[in-house]
């Protein structure tokens, strides 16, 4: 038997995120994705943190459903 994959962890810089209400709605966003396993966001620092299952989800996918929510962004870090 395999050990699971270790998660990857993703760090996106977003613009336009200035309220917790919209922190909320991108971490909701993000976290109905399959394969992502935590979501935090921070509009002190502006940035979307997102550990995820390397083996069902790419960092592509996160940033599109960030930005579905309305809000760009850049894949800052990818561990």
């Amino acid at each position: 038997m395999s050990d699971p994959p270790k998660p990857a962890r993703a760090v996106y810089s977003v613009r336009g995120a200035s309220c917790v209400t919209c922190a909320l709605a991108i971490e909701k966003q993000v976290a109905a994705l399959d394969g992502v396993e935590t979501v935090r966001s921070s509009i002190m620092l502006n940035q979307v943190f997102v550990d995820y299952d390397p083996t069902k989800l790419g960092p592509e996918k996160i940033a599109e459903a960030i930005k579905r929510t309305g809000y760009s962004n850049n894949l800052v870090r990818k561990d």
